[in-house]
Parts: C-alpha cells; structure tokens; sequence
C-alpha cells in the first residue's frame, strides 16, 4: 500500500512541476510554438498525468501491474493533487 501512495505522490510531483513550475516554463512555451495539441497537453494536468502515468509505469515500476490502471490512476491522482494544491499555491505566491 505504501509503494502505492508513493507512487501516486510521485506521478503527482512531477506532473504538478511540468505543468505549473516557473522553470518549466520555457519547456511548455517551445512543445506549444511546435505544436498546438501538445502545448494543450502540457498545460492540463489530467492529460499529462495520463502519460506521466505510462512513463512511471516502465520507468518506476507497477504498483497495479495493468498499464491502463496505471495511467489512468496517475491521471487521477494528477488531477486531484492539484486540486487540492493549487488554493494553498495561491495562497502563498500572492504573498
């Protein structure tokens, strides 16, 4: 259960860090000048969390050992991570 939670908080991390982090920003700036579906990718966490999961499912291993679980539960967790994160983000960049 323990790898599980990691996992998710790790998909998370990474996909919350791509799609929201200043220094990413001249990443998702250069995939949307070369193309407009996947600059749409880069700036929505449930859709990047989806591949972020299918990445993590070969590169971290498989808590579910099923790749479409995988990605979609990284989707998921991607999605609903932020949800909860982004009130607190605003909360103290504002400051």
């Amino acid at each position: 259960m323990s790898d599980l939670i990691a996992w998710c908080l790790s998909v998370f991390g990474f996909t919350y860090i791509v799609v929201f982090s200043k220094i990413c920003r001249p990443v998702r700036d250069f995939v949307e000048n070369k193309s407009e579906k996947l600059g749409e990718l880069f700036h929505c966490p449930l859709c990047l969390g989806f591949w972020v999961g299918l990445l993590a499912h070969f590169m971290c291993g498989s808590p579910t050992q099923n790749i479409l679980f995988d990605m979609t539960l990284a989707s998921i967790c991607s999605w609903i991570g932020t949800i909860l994160i982004d009130p607190l983000a605003d909360r103290y960049e504002s400051s």
